[in-house]
C-alpha cells in the first residue's frame, strides 16, 4: 500500500500567492497549476491510494488553548476560500477525492491517517512544506516538499536540526514556531535548545530537573509556557475521520 496524502490548502495558497491577484475571484490557471501539481505528484510517487485533505478552517482546540494561535498569520483571502470547492472538483477529475473533518485542522487529520496506514504497514508520502509534519516521520511515513523537491527522511531531520525526528516536538517547545505564533520559552534558541534536548533526552526530563544557570532558571519560570507549546505542537493522531480507506484507493485518469 502506497498512500498519498495532500495538505491541500498548503499547495493551493504557495499556488494563488504565487500570482497576481487582480480581481475577488481566483483565477482559473491557479486551479489549472493546483490540478497540474498533484498529477505530478501522482505520477512521481505512484500511490494506490491518494487523498488531499484540506482545513475546516474554523476555530480549533488550539485556540481554546492559545487564542492567539496563528494570530500572526494574514487572514485567508475570502476568494481563495470561496475556490475551495473548484480545486475540489478538478482534484477529483483526477481520480483524487478531498476531505475535511470540522473544527480539525488538516494537520492533525493526515496524522491520525498516517499514523494509522503506518501501524498496518502502509507507507505514506506526505505532500506539505510544513515542517511540523517531520515529528511523524518512521520506516513507514516520509515527508516531501513538492516545490523543492526535497524528501525528508529521519537522517535528513537529524542533519538539519540537530536532533532526533521525535525530539522535535520538545526542541519546538523550547524555541517556539514562529509560522503559527507560539512563542516557546524565552530567549532559547536553537543552538541552547539543541544542547538541552542532546543532554536530557526529553523535555519531561528538563522540567523535571533543569539544569543550573541561565537556561534552567529559564525554564523554571516558563514551565507552564513550554508545555502549551508542546501541547499545541504535538499534532493529533486520533481524529475521528469518517472514512475508509477503501474510498480513498486511486485509480489513474487516462
Amino acid at each position: 500500500m502506497q498512500v498519498l496524502l495532500v495538505d491541500s490548502f498548503n499547495l493551493v495558497r504557495r499556488l494563488y500567492e504565487a500570482r497576481p491577484h487582480e480581481d475577488e475571484t481566483v483565477q482559473q490557471e491557479v486551479i489549472s497549476s493546483a490540478a497540474q501539481s498533484l498529477k505530478r505528484a501522482l505520477r512521481e510517487h505512484k500511490p494506490s491510494h491518494a487523498c488531499c485533505i484540506f482545513d475546516s478552517h474554523e476555530k480549533t482546540w488550539r485556540h481554546q488553548l492559545f487564542p492567539d494561535y496563528k494570530a500572526n498569520r494574514k487572514p485567508t483571502p475570502p476568494a481563495l476560500l470561496d475556490a475551495i470547492p473548484r480545486f475540489k472538483s478538478a482534484f477529483l477529475d483526477l481520480g483524487v477525492q478531498s476531505i475535511s473533518v470540522p473544527d480539525q485542522e488538516a494537520d492533525d487529520v493526515i496524522a491520525t491517517l498516517a499514523r494509522a496506514i503506518s501501524e498496518n504497514a502502509g507507507d505514506v508520502t506526505i505532500l506539505s512544506t510544513d515542517k511540523n509534519f517531520l515529528q511523524l516521520l518512521d520506516d513507514h511515513v516520509i515527508v516531501y516538499d513538492h516545490f523543492n523537491a526535497i524528501q525528508y527522511t529521519r537522517n535528513r531531520v537529524l542533519e538539519k536540526y540537530g536532533v532526533r525526528h521525535d525530539q522535535l516536538v520538545d526542541y519546538w517547545a523550547l524555541t517556539g514556531d514562529s509560522t503559527n505564533n507560539i512563542k516557546g520559552v524565552p530567549k532559547i534558541g536553537p543552538k541552547t535548545a539543541q544542547q538541552l534536548i542532546k543532554s536530557f533526552g526529553s523535555l519531561d526530563a528538563l522540567l523535571e530537573n533543569p539544569p543550573p544557570g541561565t537556561a534552567g532558571d529559564r525554564l523554571k519560570s516558563h514551565r507552564q509556557d513550554a508545555d502549551i507549546c508542546r501541547q499545541l505542537i504535538q499534532l493529533k493522531t486520533d481524529v475521528k475521520v469518517g472514512i475508509n480507506l477503501n474510498q480513498l484507493r486511486y485509480f489513474s485518469t487516462p
